[in-house]
């Protein structure tokens, strides 16, 4: 036995090392994927026009909210993180609204499970809902998106300048917007 000893403190260790490192970084996130700075010429690209349903199932049409800076939040309601964010996305809009900032949520979802979710919340802000139109939309905002949630961030000449990918957090969307106001 005592030659297994060696062989078993090795395999002891190892999970050891194994189990503390996975507990670690397992809270760590990556760095959310941002677009390149708004000086950058890969940066200016103008954001789709879109026409999607609201939760009434009243056409909304992206013109509406021309010469407005966006943040165009792409959610679900299955989306943990998504829900976490409209808090801070309703203060936002109450925040900068007055000063050309408009909030646009865009659900990829069913519009029944939206508008059941939005007559319990209190959004001050549009709520679009899409299926495949939505996720079409999506890709136009940050081609070949794989999570959500993410937001788009557009000047009020309608170029997208950032894309934020993850749960956004409010220093992040005020240093977003410092440069955009």
């Amino acid at each position: 036995m005592n030659r297994f000893l060696p062989f078993l403190l090795l395999v002891l260790v190892s999970g050891a090392a194994g189990y503390f490192a996975y507990v670690g970084l397992r809270g760590q996130r990556p760095e959310p994927a941002y677009m390149p700075p708004a000086h950058s010429p890969q940066a200016a690209r103008i954001a789709p026009e879109f026409v999607l349903p609201d939760v009434d199932g009243q056409p909304r049409s992206s013109r509406e909210w021309h010469d407005t800076i966006r943040l165009v939040n792409f959610w679900a309601t299955w989306c943990p993180p998504c829900l976490r964010e409209i808090p801070l996305l309703t203060e936002i809009q109450r925040e900068y609204g007055e000063r050309g900032v408009q909030v646009i949520g865009i659900a990829i979802d069913e519009i029944d499970a939206v508008a059941e979710f939005a007559a319990e919340f209190q959004f001050n802000y549009p709520v679009l809902v899409g299926q495949e139109d939505a996720m079409d939309l999506g890709n136009q905002f940050l081609d070949g998106f794989v999570g959500l949630p993410f937001t788009a961030f557009t000047d009020r000449n309608g170029r997208v300048l950032r894309v934020h990918s993850g749960e956004i957090h409010r220093q992040q969307i005020e240093a977003i917007l410092a440069e955009l106001l």
